[in-house]
């Protein structure tokens, strides 16, 4: 517990140490994950709040929230890029349709891209793409608990994420996935 808290106190606080990389391998050494047994703790909303990739879309910023919503149990999840501090479905995402692999990965495939907007009446303005080119890859697993989840994908980047308590953000993204 003493390295994850560590951790996420470096990742609030100093979000581009160069401690965060070696105590989110610590973390990974002696962590058993197993998809059959922790999935409903992969349900939720994640902020991506660092990453190994030198993209800059994967990397923290402070005035944009980096998020991951997941559903594991309905296969569904969307990366969201959205100003920070707004609790709704607002900003450049991409929607994932999810498969398990193995006990420690997931498979996602990108299905639509685009820009979702602000409500009018009880639908989000979007301009959401099929995605035509089948764009797919992998994230295993490899540390998960309440705060913090660590995975690695299949281009080898390493992702540390926070887990954040929207409800709010959860169930528009629920309302959202509907359409598609």
């Amino acid at each position: 517990m003493e390295f994850e808290d560590d951790l996420l106190n470096l990742l609030l606080k100093s979000p581009n140490s160069s401690r965060i990389k070696t105590i989110a391998e610590q973390l990974e050494i002696d962590h058993n994950f197993s998809l059959s047994k922790d999935i409903n703790d992969l349900k939720g909303v994640w902020e991506l709040r660092w990453s190994s990739s030198i993209i800059p879309f994967l990397k923290y910023s402070p005035f944009i929230d980096n998020l991951q919503i997941l559903d594991p149990s309905n296969l569904n999840g969307l990366n969201l890029l959205k100003p920070r501090g707004i609790k709704s479905i607002i900003g450049t995402g991409i929607l994932i349709r999810l498969s398990y692999i193995n006990e420690k990965k997931i498979g996602v495939k990108f299905t639509h891209a685009g820009v979702i907007g602000p409500k009018f009446g009880r639908k989000n303005i979007k301009a959401m793409k099929e995605i035509n080119k089948e764009q797919l890859g992998w994230l295993e697993i490899t540390y998960l608990s309440k705060k913090i989840r660590i995975c690695r994908g299949d281009k080898g980047t390493l992702f540390v994420l926070r887990k954040i308590n929207s409800s709010t953000l959860f169930k528009n993204f629920k309302e959202f996935i509907k359409i598609y």
